[in-house]
């Protein structure tokens, strides 16, 4: 008789122990299987996993908090500078200078865009916008031009400006109406474009959407939704200037990446001259031989950043993308891809 309580108070404390172990998340690995408690066990699992998903949710919102934080704080100093620089034009009788920018990046989304213009930026001939995005073309057109021009450096009174200032704004590539709005505006203006393989763009394209929360499909499920959701959106976007589509802007993985379209529209407003086509993998496997590039092209000195600022600092890691889907993705962008090396006269090996 003993012995059988101490076993039975044994089993109850062992019981116990795990069930404690299970809601206060202490045990770690895999859960065992305790007299059916295995339907317990796998909700924890599931809790547990939800909770890892949310932390990376919380990160990723922390980041992009202190990322605005710090693009509010550079737009207030810009500004107060840019007024300071006012004042002593209009103290002196002088009209302030009408500064619009001499280059934008227009494209294409999660290219590199971002990468470009921190790395182009830090040349000493080149002076950085209100903000990298000022998205005038696609979202604010409806501002005067005077805003648009406030958002750009002034010289100082009685100097002569020295250098070019732009702006890289990813979705103007892709936007039915910004290539006419900018040709309106900055018609003397040189344009970069940055391409990327466009499965890895879509890919990218998708993740970001899944981590601001917009996105609840899998990618497969959400390349296959695309034409229903966009269905009819471009129309309405020509009909009226004012309509704003977030599904096109939001959940265009696969349109995006159709780019000799886009740069055929864009051809229409500005020469060839004018547009340097860059490739994203260039950027970042050879960044100083592709800034060179740019610095011909904008007509600058030869500047070399520092060596750390060559490479990129981190590079989100994604789930490898299924083969299968890769495949169907290969099949649909190659004959895009073919008119696109045809346009360039380049074959850019996607």
């Amino acid at each position: 008789m003993p012995v059988f309580r101490f076993n039975k108070a044994f089993n109850i404390g062992r019981k116990l122990k795990v069930f404690l172990n299970l809601q206060s998340g202490i045990m770690r690995g895999a859960l065992p299987d305790v007299d059916g408690h295995e339907e317990q066990a796998q909700k924890l699992r599931n809790a547990r996993q939800l909770i890892k998903e949310q932390k990376k949710t919380l990160k990723f919102r922390e980041r992009m908090i202190s990322r605005l934080e710090y693009k509010l704080h550079h737009k207030e100093d810009f500004h107060v500078k840019n007024e300071l620089r006012a004042k002593e034009w209009r103290a002196a009788g002088e009209p302030e200078p009408e500064v619009l920018p001499d280059f934008a990046i227009i494209g294409a989304q999660k290219s590199g865009t971002t990468f470009l213009y921190d790395r182009l930026t830090r040349h000493p001939c080149v002076k950085r916008a209100a903000l990298k995005e000022l998205h005038y073309f696609d979202r604010h057109f409806d501002r005067s031009i005077e805003w648009y021009r406030s958002q750009f450096p002034l010289p100082s009174w009685n100097e002569e400006r020295t250098f070019i200032t732009g702006e890289a704004t990813p979705d103007y590539l892709f936007h039915p109406h910004a290539a006419r709005r900018a040709a309106e505006v900055v018609p003397q203006a040189q344009l970069i474009v940055v391409l990327r393989n466009p499965i890895d763009r879509s890919y990218s394209h998708y993740y970001k959407e899944v981590k601001r929360g917009s996105e609840t499909l899998g990618f497969k499920e959400a390349i296959e939704a695309e034409e229903v959701r966009l269905r009819g959106e471009m129309d309405k976007m020509l009909e009226d200037e004012r309509y704003t589509s977030f599904n096109y802007e939001h959940f265009s993985y696969l349109c995006r990446g159709i780019y000799v379209d886009q740069l055929l529209r864009w051809s229409e407003f500005y020469s060839k001259e004018q547009m340097l086509i860059l490739k994203s993998e260039d950027l970042y496997g050879g960044t100083l031989d592709t800034l060179k590039l740019i610095q011909d092209f904008l007509h600058l000195p030869h500047w070399q950043p520092e060596s750390r600022a060559l490479t990129k600092k981190s590079k989100r890691k994604y789930p490898q993308m299924n083969p299968a889907v890769r495949q169907q993705l290969e099949e649909y962008f190659e004959p895009h891809n073919q008119r696109l090396y045809e346009y360039l006269g380049v074959d850019l090996g996607w």
